[in-house]
């Protein structure tokens, strides 16, 4: 295939999103960047996606519609980088938007920085609330040195747990095709969590140059539909995530000559396991206590902090089974968590509830330890309680999560 200078080939893998979909395609047609090849490609939805995608075609020659069975994430944008004929590649999700200067910012930037990969900042969008996100790295142009120095000791885990260096997502940056193709069509098609990480991170280790720019250009919605992924099969999806950790870690292993990433990508994983522990940890039902908790016990009552993807994977859990009773659950973004339809209370609802712990179940360090100082200045010290970085990084949680 011939491939268009100048043409940047937007892919938009849909699956079942019509409530949204119309808002994506509008913001991807109205860039002041023109140049665009729009592939939508429809992984089988059984709404009215279909059709919408359809419709925005008949009115915009830039379009294509991929229609297929649904077969995933993960093929759906290998299908639709086959597809396109773009020399810069980006992807944009169904659900989400963007600004409509995106592709114009980063495509100059791209051409006169000279750089394989250019990155933004985005907007996480939970109803009203609009909230910018930057990545963990200084605004600027890294050349191979730089890459060497400055961002791959912290690419994926920016010193501490958890915090982010360069995000993992594929749907904020402007690709290079010739940097990215090989890397997103070897990705495992079963992967359904860190599929983005299995592409972004080993392209990012072999780019020469990259340029990182803070404006937040991007919007990602959050949902409760959108931040938590139900565990259907618990023994299909330790192995989907097993299938993650090696596949790419081999990857990885390929390129130690440039940097050795495999214990950063390690705590990536668990990053990604820790919240999903009741499905993914081997034995967990034994436990007497509230894994990554180890002083919470089974069957006290406790306080949940915190409604982010980990608060309400946590809630759910608990809530079914009754391993812990949740007499509370509150979070500072409480009322628009209310309107998203979850039972959420005000901080100050604590002190009125009788309780034996106070959980905060927030991955990222200074997220958890801001809320640990303000809840301690209230309530007793020995009640509150965060994950044990220990424990996580611990020879028997690798082994309960098969990632010896």
């Amino acid at each position: 295939m011939k491939h268009m200078d100048n043409l940047i080939s937007v892919i938009v893998p849909i699956y079942n999103v019509d409530r949204y979909l119309r808002q994506c395609i509008e913001s991807i047609c109205r860039q002041t960047y023109q140049k665009l090849e729009i592939i939508l490609v429809d992984d089988g939805s059984t709404d009215d996606s279909a059709y919408i995608c359809d419709e925005y075609a008949e009115q915009d020659s830039r379009i294509k519609v991929l229609h297929k069975k649904n077969e995933g994430l993960v093929k759906a944008r290998k299908d639709g980088l086959m597809l396109s004929s773009g020399q810069f590649i980006a992807y944009v999700d169904g659900d989400d938007w963007i600004e409509p200067d995106m592709y114009k910012c980063m495509y100059q930037i791209m051409e006169s920085q000279d750089v394989d990969i250019v990155m933004c900042g985005r907007y996480e969008d939970t109803g009203d609330i609009s909230k910018a996100i930057f990545h963990g790295v200084p605004e600027k142009r890294y050349g191979k040195e730089q890459l060497l120095d400055e961002i791959y000791p912290r690419m994926i885990v920016n010193h501490t747990f958890f915090e982010w260096g360069i995000f993992p997502s594929v749907w904020d940056k402007l690709f290079h095709r010739e940097c990215v193709e090989r890397f997103q069509l070897t990705v495992d098609e079963q992967i359904i969590m860190g599929e983005d990480a299995a592409c972004t991170y080993p392209c990012l280790l072999n780019a020469n140059s990259i340029y990182v720019v803070h404006k937040c250009l991007y919007h990602y919605r959050q949902t409760p539909t959108s931040m938590i992924k139900n565990i259907q099969n618990y023994k299909l999806e330790r192995n989907q995530f097993q299938s993650l950790y090696h596949t790419v870690l081999q990857t990885l292993e390929k390129s130690m000559t440039i940097y050795d990433l495999r214990e950063q990508w390690k705590k990536y994983v668990l990053f990604l396991m820790v919240p999903r522990a009741d499905g993914l940890y081997k034995g967990y039902e034994k436990l007497n206590f509230l894994f990554p908790f180890p002083h919470v016990k089974r069957g006290s009552k406790i306080i949940l902090y915190g409604a982010g993807t980990y608060g309400q994977r946590l809630y759910n859990y608990l809530s079914k089974t009754g391993f812990c009773k949740v007499v509370g659950w509150v979070d500072r973004n409480y009322i628009q968590l209310q309107r998203m339809g979850l039972p959420v209370n005000a901080p100050s609802f604590i002190s009125e509830m009788q309780y034996d712990a106070i959980v905060i179940a927030n991955m990222y360090k200074k997220s958890r330890t801001l809320l640990y100082h303000e809840l301690s200045k209230k309530y007793p010290v020995d009640a509150i309680h965060l994950i044990d970085e220990r424990l996580i990084f611990s020879s028997l949680t690798i082994k309960a999560f098969g990632l010896e």
